[in-house]
């Protein structure tokens, strides 16, 4: 949904941010991709293959950032952040329960469950309202600010 609500804002010139448009369009198909085509990998490895498809839309939104050369909005600076701990997040569990054969609940599959839900609600969010709706752009630049002074 918002792939299509940035593209009819970019088509009524509401906002003129490609890099918005094109990082919501990618995160369109990689969802759309791996919802629909899920009983086609080894369920077994179904950690491993998000993995992938977060690290491939994270490259592919980064390759869409560096072709624009534009400044980051804050939908894609929460998409960034929430694919990165998504990504984290799939690795760690592929991890425990296919490399350490973990069959037994522990506190990182809440984590998991957890920290997945509230990083793609976050991004569906950021990328609707292109807003700093945690107050996370604001902090990084206030350390970003902080650290400068105490290197001085």
């Amino acid at each position: 949904m918002s792939f299509f609500l940035n593209l009819f804002f970019r088509c009524i010139s509401v906002k003129k941010d490609n890099l918005l448009v094109l990082c919501s369009f990618v995160i369109f198909l990689s969802y759309f991709i791996s919802d629909h085509f899920y009983e086609l990998f080894d369920k077994t490895e179904v950690y491993k293959t998000w993995f992938l498809y977060d690290i491939v839309t994270l490259v592919l939104i980064a390759f869409f950032h560096f072709l624009l050369r534009t400044k980051a909005s804050p939908g894609v600076f929460y998409v960034y952040l929430g694919l990165s701990i998504n990504t984290i997040l799939f690795g760690l569990m592929h991890l425990d329960i296919v490399i350490f054969e973990n069959k037994e609940q522990w506190i990182l599959w809440d984590i998991y469950t957890a920290g997945v839900n509230i990083a793609d609600f976050t991004m569906i969010v950021a990328l609707i309202t292109d807003r700093d709706i945690l107050g996370l752009i604001k902090l990084k630049n206030q350390l970003q600010i902080n650290t400068k002074k105490a290197l001085n």
